[in-house]
């Protein structure tokens, strides 16, 4: 079922705000005032502060004044920054090469807390990165001549970061071409392109992901946003929405088309 037009003029609207920057769980004023954003995205705001990526450095800004944005920072680090997000005042950034996590307590000037360190068989991954708790979520995509080695493992790593000094990998579950992910309540959400499908995890004991059999069929799933017992999922062609009051029986709600 399609949405009217009006509807999907303001749906659009909103889906562009909340993939831009948005988590898992939050409302758009949510991400005004604490920073949070979804799992694809190479930028982030939190509060004054506007936080970037180019390849090799985390570059801060600040945004007080709108019409004179001022660089304040830069942060140096290996190649191949891929995606950041914020959750409680600590910033994740998912590499080719690692998961790094910056404290940002004094925003205007972040600090490297740690940098993790990766089996030769998921070098080289693109890695978006979702956290709940005291647990971080991180798919790692493997694509000839785009993502890393043709002999490298697609998957999906969970890591402890009580101590973000030290982050501890606990689960591995192996995946086809992963993209976007989130998490609401005690399920996990992966945008599998390779498999055509979004794959639910139960986090129940958020150290051990479990597959589940609810997996949503879906075309070249991108990146997904899971609040408020509802699933956006952004496709190559289209938004998709779901929802996932029951997760038991996840139930298709519209689309918009791109």
């Amino acid at each position: 079922m399609q949405f009217v037009p009006m509807l999907k003029t303001l749906l659009s609207l909103t889906i562009l705000v909340l993939f831009a920057g948005c988590a898992s769980d939050a409302s758009v004023s949510e991400v005004a005032t604490n920073g949070q954003s979804g799992s694809i995205t190479r930028f982030v705001v939190y509060g004054d502060y506007m936080y970037t990526l180019n390849p090799n450095e985390v570059q801060t800004w600040s945004i007080a004044n709108e019409d004179k944005p001022q660089l304040l920072h830069t942060l140096a680090t290996d190649y191949g920054l891929e995606t950041i997000i914020i959750y409680d005042e600590t910033i994740y950034i998912g590499s080719r090469t690692a998961l790094y996590i910056l404290d940002i307590s004094q925003p205007a000037t972040p600090v490297l807390l740690s940098q993790t360190d990766r089996d030769a068989f998921f070098f080289g991954g693109c890695d978006p990165v979702v956290v709940k708790d005291n647990y971080a979520y991180s798919t790692i995509k493997i694509i000839e001549n785009v993502c890393g080695s043709f002999n490298s493992i697609s998957a999906l790593l969970t890591y402890d970061v009580t101590d973000k000094t030290n982050p501890v990998v606990t689960n591995e579950q192996f995946l086809d071409i992963p993209n976007g992910l989130g998490v609401q309540g005690d399920y996990l959400f992966v945008c599998d392109e390779g498999m055509d499908q979004i794959v639910v995890f139960d986090i129940t004991d958020p150290a051990n992901p479990q597959p589940t059999e609810y997996n949503v069929p879906l075309t070249d799933p991108v990146d997904v946003i899971a609040r408020n017992g509802e699933l956006i999922v952004s496709t190559k062609t289209d938004f998709q929405f779901y929802d996932i009051t029951d997760i038991a029986n996840i139930r298709p709600l519209g689309f918009i088309s791109k």
